[in-house]
C-alpha cells in the first residue's frame, strides 16, 4: 500500500507540473525575481541594474503594461554570496510565485541559481554575468543581454596584442567562477595567437587581500595586466602596483565589465592613463543612440538623483529585451510558448552580433565596446565601437 501511495503522490506531482507548465499563463502582473547584492560593497551593481530595469518597466506600466499585464520587479539581496541566493531563489518561487529569473548580479550567484531555474523550468533572463555556463550547450531557459567573458578578453588581447604588440599579459583574477572564467578567456585569446599567460594571481571573493598576487605578478614583470575581479580589488591593485617599483611604470591595464568604472575612477583618484575598460554597452552619457538618448529621459525621470552608469544601461537594456519575448509571443501563452520565443530572440540576437550591420534591436548589447577615460569621459577606441 506503501508503495501505490508513493507511486500515486508523484504521479500526481508529475501530472501537476505538467498541467502548470503547460496551462495558459493568465496572471494579471508578470513577476520577476531580481537576486543581487544591494547591500555590501557591491550594492551600486544590484542598485544600478535594478534601477536601470526598473526604469524601463515602470515606463511600459504607465503606458498600459503588455497586453494589459503589468510588470513587477521584485528585489532579494545576496550580498552577492551565492548561499543566501540560494535561498532568495526558493523565496521567489515559494513565496513571491515569480514567472521568471531577471537580472541575476554575478557569476557564482548565477551558478546555484541557474540549477534550481532549470529543476524548476522557470526562465533565467538577463544575469549580469558573461559565464560560459550561460552561453556553451546553455539551457533553454536561460536567455543572456551580454557578451561572453571570452569574447571580452578576445578583445582586449586583440587590441594588446595584435594592435599594440604587447605579448607579456598577466592575468589577476578573483578565485571563483567568474575570475576563472577570464582567466580562460585570456588564455583562450593568447593561445590563439601563440603567446602564454606569463603570470597570474588571484584573491578571494569578498575581499581586499590582493597582496600576495600583487606579488606573485611582479615577478613576471608584464607589460599588460587583465582585471577580472570587482571594484574595490581591482582598484586596490591598480594604485599598489603603479607604487611598486617591480612594475614598469608603462604597464597596461585591461579591466572587464563587472568593475564598475566610475567606482573605480574615483577609487584610483582619476589617474587612468594606460587603462581600457571593456564594456558591453555605449556610453551612457554620450551616446546619440536613441536607444540610449531613451534611457536617459526615463532615468532622468524615474531616478532624477540617480547617476547614469554602464550598469543601469544594461540593466534598461535587459529589461528591453525581456518585454520584447512578452510582445513576441502574444497575450495568450504558456510557458513552453514563452521559452519558444527566447530561443527565437536569442538566436536573432547572436546572428546579428555577428552581422556588419546589424538592425538596431538591442543593438547596445551583444557587441564589446573598449574604451578610455580621457578629460572627464569615457571615449570608445574607434574600431570597436558600434556608434555609426
Amino acid at each position: 500500500m506503501n508503495k501505490f501511495l508513493s507511486f500515486l503522490l508523484v504521479f500526481l506531482a508529475t501530472i501537476f507540473l505538467l498541467y502548470n507548465h503547460e496551462a495558459k499563463f493568465d496572471k494579471k502582473n508578470i513577476v520577476l525575481g531580481m537576486s543581487a547584492p544591494f547591500s555590501g560593497s557591491k550594492n551600486n551593481l544590484g542598485n544600478e541594474m535594478y534601477m536601470g530595469a526598473n526604469a524601463y518597466f515602470q515606463n511600459i506600466n504607465k503606458h498600459g503594461g503588455i497586453y494589459g499585464r503589468f510588470v513587477k520587479l521584485i528585489a532579494r539581496d545576496n550580498r552577492y554570496e551565492p548561499r543566501i541566493a540560494v535561498k532568495n531563489a526558493h523565496d521567489f518561487i515559494n513565496k513571491d510565485k515569480i514567472f521568471a529569473f531577471f537580472g541575476t548580479v554575478g557569476t557564482p550567484t548565477s551558478k546555484v541559481i541557474l540549477p534550481i531555474a532549470i529543476k524548476h523550468d522557470i526562465p533565467f533572463l538577463g544575469a549580469f554575468s558573461g559565464a560560459e555556463f550561460l552561453r556553451y550547450h546553455k539551457p533553454s531557459v536561460v536567455l543572456n543581454a551580454r557578451v561572453s567573458y571570452e569574447e571580452e578578453t578576445e578583445e582586449l588581447i586583440k587590441y594588446y596584442v595584435d594592435k599594440k604588440k604587447l605579448t607579456k599579459i598577466a592575468v589577476f583574477y578573483q578565485n571563483d567562477s567568474y575570475g576563472r572564467s577570464g582567466l580562460r578567456g585570456v588564455r583562450k585569446a593568447l593561445n590563439k595567437r601563440n603567446l602564454k599567460i606569463i603570470g597570474e594571481g588571484s584573491y578571494k571573493r569578498n575581499t581586499l587581500s590582493v597582496g600576495n598576487a600583487l606579488y606573485e605578478i611582479s615577478l613576471t614583470k608584464p607589460e599588460v595586466v587583465i582585471l577580472v575581479g570587482t571594484t574595490m580589488p581591482v582598484a586596490q591593485f591598480i594604485i599598489r602596483a603603479k607604487k611598486n617599483k617591480k612594475f614598469s611604470k608603462n604597464i597596461e591595464f585591461g579591466i572587464l565589465s563587472f568593475v564598475s568604472p566610475k567606482l573605480l575612477l574615483k577609487g584610483i583618484g582619476y589617474r587612468a592613463n594606460r587603462i581600457i575598460f571593456s564594456q558591453v554597452v555605449l556610453s551612457p552619457w554620450t551616446s546619440q543612440k536613441q536607444q540610449v538618448v531613451d534611457y536617459r529621459k526615463l532615468m532622468r525621470k524615474y531616478y532624477p538623483k540617480q547617476e547614469f552608469s554602464f550598469v543601469s544601461l544594461e540593466g534598461y537594456f535587459a529589461a528591453k529585451m525581456t518585454t520584447q519575448v512578452f510582445y513576441d509571443v502574444g497575450k495568450d501563452f504558456k510557458k513552453s510558448d514563452f521559452i519558444k520565443a527566447m530561443q527565437k530572440l536569442s538566436q536573432k540576437i547572436s546572428d546579428e552580433s555577428r552581422s556588419k550591420n546589424p538592425s538596431g534591436e538591442c543593438v547596445c548589447l551583444h557587441r564589446v565596446h573598449l574604451m578610455r577615460y580621457t578629460k572627464d569621459r569615457f571615449e570608445p577606441i574607434v574600431e570597436n565601437t558600434y556608434e555609426k
